[in-house]
């Protein structure tokens, strides 16, 4: 069930990234070019990153990384190199214009979808809680963290939706997926089993704090740019 939900998460992803770019009248070759480059290049960022925490190839064995089941899972390396694999697509093809406001719709709708994979997979978990909703994971009563994402993701999604006619420059839609991402990963981060802290904040919070003041930047310098 956990793998249906997880495929199912990427599908949903393509169809919303389908439809986004018809209604901006984008649905070429290029695009699709670029889509699969950036799904090719998240699947295998978040696959990696995950495998590399866990200790690959050392404590893990070498071929972990030729198998489907391993990994995968480990979402901030899936942005950063999904947005790698986007970019040297664009350069290839030599298309300038940003690309981004299709991928802030499709991005928290796949999310929204796969969260409940990880629900089933019990990867993802909670910390514990004595809360009527808990659930049995790993051992003890917990927050059910997946599900909780799957919310935040399918709000985010909405909100993201509502506001796309509203905002009428291009790439500003990403930049406001990007900072509604780093708050509520952020704020979700308190109530999912951290293993490593930073001056008590995870990895992940580091980088959310980084996006909710890097998004806004350069959503500013963009308008004096354009003034």
């Amino acid at each position: 069930m956990g793998e249906l939900f997880t495929g199912l998460g990427y599908v949903v992803g393509v169809l919303v990234l389908w439809w986004a770019a018809s209604q901006k009248k984008l649905a070429t070759q290029g695009i699709w070019w670029i889509a699969f480059s950036g799904l090719a290049a998240g699947i295998f960022g978040a696959k990696l990153t995950q495998l590399v925490a866990q200790g690959w190839p050392v404590r893990v064995p070498a071929s972990a990384i030729l198998d489907p089941a391993a990994g995968g899972r480990a979402l901030l390396g899936g942005l950063i190199c999904g947005w790698i694999g986007v970019e040297i697509a664009k350069r290839r093809l030599g298309i300038r214009r940003s690309t981004g406001d299709l991928f802030a719709l499709a991005l928290p709708a796949g999310e929204a979808v796969g969260r409940i994979g990880c629900f089933f997979n019990t990867c993802c978990y909670g910390t514990k809680c004595g809360l009527p909703w808990a659930t049995y994971q790993h051992g003890e009563w917990r927050h059910p963290a997946q599900l909780y994402s799957s919310i935040t993701a399918a709000a985010l999604f909405g909100g993201l939706l509502w506001a796309r006619k509203r905002v009428r420059r291009e790439g500003d839609l990403f930049l406001l997926y990007l900072a509604g991402f780093g708050v509520t990963r952020f704020l979700l981060e308190f109530v999912r089993w951290r293993e490593s802290l930073i001056f008590g904040l995870s990895p992940m919070q580091w980088f959310c704090l980084e996006l909710t003041v890097g998004a806004p930047t350069a959503w500013f310098l963009k308008s004096r740019r354009r003034y």
